[in-house]
């Protein structure tokens, strides 16, 4: 091969070679997982993945996606505690905001009426029965949960504006 010959040959390489790396990078890289994966998922943004990719498990199958964003955590329920009449660890205190929910349940060993005054809400209570309340804060003020025949408190609620 000639000078000449040589000089356009090492040109047309040169040009060659700068096409692949401008193609390479405007590509967003050379991995071909990526851009498979991509146009068989056209709702996948290979920028930033929101979903978590399957896993697998012990069993060499694949495992689905979890949703976590959209998991919405369980409301919260105080249980109070009542043995022989009286409740464990003294009065549970209660507090939520208006508007909010109150959500309480009493487990006991003795059977009675549960009383929430002020809401002017009663369940039976007795064992392996448990007394379940769930109530829209509508009103202000503290509140007392009681074993209505026995008179015992066991629960103050606070409900703030």
């Amino acid at each position: 091969m000639e000078p000449r010959q040589r000089l356009t040959f090492a040109a047309i390489a040169a040009v060659i070679a700068v096409v692949a790396v401008v193609l390479l990078v405007a590509s967003g890289g050379s991995d071909d997982s990526n851009r498979t994966a991509s146009s068989q998922n056209p709702t996948t943004d290979t920028g930033s993945e929101t979903t978590p990719a399957p896993t697998q498990d012990s069993g060499g199958a694949e495992a689905e996606p979890t949703a976590t964003a959209t998991a919405k955590p369980k409301p919260q329920v105080t249980v109070v505690r009542v043995r022989n009449a009286e409740p464990v660890g003294g009065v549970k205190e209660i507090e939520v905001k208006q508007g909010e929910r109150i959500r309480f349940r009493v487990k006991s060993d003795v059977a009675d009426e549960v009383h929430f005054h002020g809401y002017d809400v009663s369940e039976d209570v007795a064992p392996g029965q448990d007394a379940n309340f769930n109530v829209k804060a509508t009103i202000t003020g503290i509140f007392e949960a009681e074993l209505e025949d026995r008179g015992t408190q066991i629960a103050s609620i606070r409900v703030d504006p």
